[in-house]
């Protein structure tokens, strides 16, 4: 155990460029009370971290057998890599995965939304595509949700091992370093989350 001088987010950021991932608590702060909160590493330590972050916020209830761990997937190279370290983990906890992408319909539908869902179930399975070969044990599963992609992530991962995204998906601004999925789920999912930059 090490003790280090310093501000802990940059720190964190020093230590991740050697380190496999890291592991944080969290109390589960409103986004205002983490803002506010000195000591908050939650989301400074996900955005600046080089190496996978997990953050675990409550004690471990899985109730559902077999076991399995949520990757969320929108097509993003980040995604990608959420899916790759999503496979491992269910590979070394001998857990399913589900790969899940969720559709929010735009306000103002300007095509056929069974067109567009059919779309996001191609990618998907595109994505997805040739990965059982690399982790043959294995059972992956992919769908396609409708809804906000917050709320039905985290459902999906209600009993989940983990919930695996992406550090920005498709919808991030360029320069922000987390997405507002992540931010979300952070706040949200009661199982662990691993947010996993692009190598």
């Amino acid at each position: 155990m090490d003790v280090l001088e310093g501000f802990p987010a940059p720190e964190i950021g020093r230590l991740s460029m050697r380190a496999r991932m890291i592991v944080l608590g969290s109390r589960h702060l409103s986004r205002t009370s983490e803002f506010l909160s000195a000591g908050s590493l939650v989301v400074p330590g996900s955005a600046q971290s080089q190496c996978p972050v997990v953050v675990v916020g409550d004690a471990e209830h899985v109730t559902q057998q077999p076991p399995y761990l949520v990757v969320g997937i929108d097509g993003s190279e980040s995604s990608k890599a959420a899916l790759v370290l999503a496979l491992e983990e269910a590979d070394l906890r001998r857990a399913r995965l589900r790969a899940v992408s969720v559709w929010a319909a735009p306000l103002f539908l300007h095509h056929d939304e069974e067109a567009a869902l059919q779309g996001q179930r191609r990618m998907l399975s595109e994505t997805t595509a040739g990965w059982s070969q690399e982790c043959p044990d294995v059972v992956l599963t992919h769908e396609v949700l409708t809804g906000h992609p917050v709320e039905e992530l985290a459902g999906a991962a209600e009993h989940a091992l983990a919930v695996v995204v992406g550090r920005r998906g498709k919808g991030g601004y360029t320069g922000m370093r987390l997405g507002s999925v992540v931010h979300g789920l952070l706040h949200r999912a009661h199982c662990p989350v691993i947010t996993v930059p692009v190598r």
